[in-house]
């Protein structure tokens, strides 16, 4: 079983990571993100910036290499401009290389974003998903999302319609 560490201070293989699982999605025909949005002027700002983590699998030859990407952030205007600061974590661009698909990797960066909403004193992570892929919606529904409202939000010259979910803990 491999080693995980967890970094927020590796902004090029978060943006890599990121659009490498971007590409994937769109050459699968699923695609969630137009790749050349993905960029550090659109993704790292004033309420990202340290909070754009790379999940580092560590093999057996030690080797420690960029398995998923994620950003856990306290605050977003754009998303989530009802929630209070520091109430919440917020789970936005959850991007899992093929490489590691299939190996549970989901439940480890939950595991970690609870951890450290509750150093926090936070008991609840929020995340929205694209409300047209039903089996996303379900993958969240499994690791005990529950569903709270629908909305649509624009960023990046896309639209999108969101599901939004809660975990509390």
């Amino acid at each position: 079983m491999p080693d995980y560490q967890f970094r927020n201070d590796q902004p090029d293989d978060f943006l890599n990571t990121l659009r490498e699982v971007g590409q994937w999605l769109v050459d699968s025909g699923q695609e969630m993100w137009e790749v050349q949005t993905l960029t550090p002027h659109n993704l790292i700002d004033a309420y990202t910036k340290d909070n754009c983590y790379v999940l580092y699998a560590t093999g057996a030859d030690g080797t420690a290499v960029p398995a998923a990407t994620f950003i856990l952030q306290w605050e977003d205007p754009l998303y989530y401009a009802e929630v209070p600061p520091n109430t919440v974590g917020i789970i936005h661009k959850v991007a899992i290389r093929r490489a590691f698909a299939g190996q549970n990797l989901f439940q480890v960066l939950l595991d970690f974003c609870q951890t450290e909403c509750l150093k926090r004193g936070i008991h609840e992570i929020q995340l929205e998903t694209d409300a047209t892929r039903p089996a996303l919606m379900r993958f969240y529904e499994r690791h005990e999302f529950e569903p709270t409202y629908q909305q649509t939000i624009h960023e990046f010259g896309q639209t999108f319609v969101c599901q939004y979910y809660r975990l509390r803990f």
